[in-house]
């Protein structure tokens, strides 16, 4: 493929390389007319890309920016995957040889210029450039309190230039806000560390933690957490380079602000920070009592643990209390003490177990694990999964009975998310008890999430595709094509020329037509296909002759 990154603007193109090197681009496929994919994120978006004479001659994506005519980074990073693919264009050389060359030429002109002369454009510059001026004083300059104040006034700068007046951050600045943020933190930070400003620098990333969870903002693409993990990776850094009275100052600073101070899913980057990064004993010592006082007072809300919110609450801080008691070297008398006082609560009898499970003590495990089937009797995905434990160790101790009991119990009354209980069942069955059984799971509930692989497993082909019809999803057919391709053709042929004919009375854009034309061309591959293909796309000629969008369409796909 020749080259194509002309055709970005260079912001766009680091940020697709980045997409590209994180692994967010997916399904990539080859078509008649070039490539297909999908690249994740917090959203999903469908990239198309055109190629003719082996250039790139067009390129489509779903996202907002895209649809607004750009050439976005979800494009640029499906063609950096495309080019992965293609050792003869991997590696850009004459791009990187381009700007090695530039960078060379600008660093010989510079160390040509007068002192004078330089010292007069930098400090041109510095005085009408807020960004310049700030890395110059933090670099070079003794830090002040009033340096502190210029350096949180351009985080509000930042702030104020990528917001409208209502302070929203829109999908268009969106990435450009994030990254400010980013370059301002990896600008000043080390720079500060370096010349032993520890709690400055604390403060700086403070200040930015605080406009990220503040700042309302179309975060599609999940700028908001790179910038709140790398405040998180800055806070490790400093706390390393810490001394003990700083390290304390810090660990009050996250202890005052574990509430309203920034939007509510952020605030776990201050919870998680405070339990998870002081080791210091005094300081584990004070994490315990303040665990002490976060348990009580769920205790007088009156938490029973059976909501969502309990469990974050109530059971969340048990639990790191338990894992601060085993740091700070409690006995294990001490621990089981504690933890009897809250067993009441899943999580905590899963502790049990597993301590039951490590020490062999498998008698003991069965027991708790019986005792929970019935505790949380209310919960079918804990009792499943208990079952599933229970069937673990009468296998692994040659408990026949049991095993049998619990394994029938497993597949006919817990759900079934994969075929690995009912297989083992099937291995105890004879021919004829199988069949009874195989009827028994796919008359009840515990098979819905596994029906259709389950009957590609029995080779039930007729059945599976009357399910199908049943169920009326194009999708799901398209999942198990391949396999009822080679027994039922003809059955499949006339699903897809049902659905064909039934989306096109209600199709009315450029791309629902080039989708359902994608299934026009799947027809031809079919016994008799292309005939039948060809009639429908002539009926269309005729009956939505007003659609020019969708005639374009069929003429590109030879129709």
């Amino acid at each position: 493929m020749k080259p194509w990154k002309d055709l970005f603007r260079t912001h766009i193109l680091e940020r697709g390389l980045n997409y590209y090197e994180e692994g967010y681009v997916t399904s990539l496929e080859q078509t008649s007319t070039g490539y297909t994919a999908v690249v994740e994120g917090t959203e999903d978006y469908d990239v198309e890309i055109e190629i003719r004479d082996d250039r790139v001659y067009d390129m489509t994506c779903t996202c907002p920016y895209a649809e607004e005519g750009n050439y976005c980074k979800h494009v640029a990073a499906v063609l950096y995957e495309i080019e992965e693919g293609e050792p003869d264009t991997k590696i850009p050389g004459n791009y990187l040889q381009k700007v090695q060359e530039q960078n060379k030429e600008l660093q010989e002109i510079i160390a040509g210029i007068p002192i004078d002369e330089l010292q007069e454009i930098v400090f041109s510059q510095a005085t009408s450039d807020e960004f310049l001026y700030n890395r110059i004083m933090t670099k070079y300059a003794p830090i002040t309190p009033c340096h502190m104040i210029r350096l949180k006034q351009q985080v509000n700068d930042i702030g104020y230039h990528y917001s409208d007046r209502g302070g929203f951050v829109d999908y268009y600045h969106a990435t450009d806000y994030t990254d400010a943020l980013n370059t301002l933190l990896d600008e000043n930070v080390p720079l500060l560390l370096e010349k032993n400003y520890r709690m400055e620098a604390f403060e700086l990333v403070n200040c930015i933690f605080y406009e990220i969870g503040n700042r309302d903002i179309d975060d599609s693409d999940g700028g908001t957490s790179f910038v709140a993990d790398n405040c998180y990776e800055y806070w490790q850094t400093i706390l390393q380079e810490c001394n003990d009275k700083e390290k304390e100052n810090m660990f009050q600073w996250f202890q005052d602000h574990q509430e309203n101070y920034v939007i509510d899913y952020l605030e776990d980057y201050i919870s998680d920070f405070l339990l998870n990064e002081f080791h210091d004993e005094e300081l584990l010592q004070k994490k315990l009592h303040m665990l002490d006082e976060k348990i009580v007072k769920f205790q007088k809300e009156n938490y029973s643990g059976d909501s969502y919110s309990a469990y974050y609450g109530m059971v969340n801080n048990i639990i790191t209390r338990i894992c601060l008691m085993e740091e700070l070297s409690y006995s294990k008398q001490e621990i089981k003490e504690y933890r009897q006082k809250y067993r009441n609560f899943s999580e905590i009898r899963k502790m049990e177990i597993q301590e039951y499970l490590s020490d062999k003590k498998y008698e003991e495990a069965i027991a708790v694990l019986k005792e929970s089937k019935k505790l949380d009797a209310d919960k079918a995905g804990l009792v499943a999964e208990y079952s599933q434990q229970l069937i673990q160790i009468y296998e692994k101790r040659n408990m026949q009975n049991e095993y049998v009991q619990e394994l029938q119990y497993q597949v006919f009354e817990c759900m079934q998310r994969d075929l690995e209980y009912i297989v083992k069942l099937k291995k105890l069955c004879s021919e004829t008890e199988w069949e009874e059984q195989r009827e028994k799971f796919l008359q009840g509930k515990t098979s819905y999430w596994i029906r259709y692989e389950f009957l590609v497993e029995e080779e039930l082909f007729e059945r599976l595709l009357q399910e199908i019809q049943k169920n009326q999803s194009v999708h799901v057919l398209d999942q198990y094509e391949k396999v009822l391709k080679k027994y039922l053709p003809n059955e499949i042929r006339d699903m897809y020329v049902q659905y064909v004919k039934k989306e096109s009375t209600r199709t009315s854009d450029r791309k629902s037509y080039k989708y359902l034309i994608s299934y026009l061309k799947k027809i031809t591959k079919y016994p008799d296909g292309k005939k039948i293909a060809r009639d429908i796309a002539e009926c269309w000629k005729q009956d939505y002759k007003r659609r020019p969008a969708m005639m374009d369409e069929l003429r590109k796909a030879g129709f």
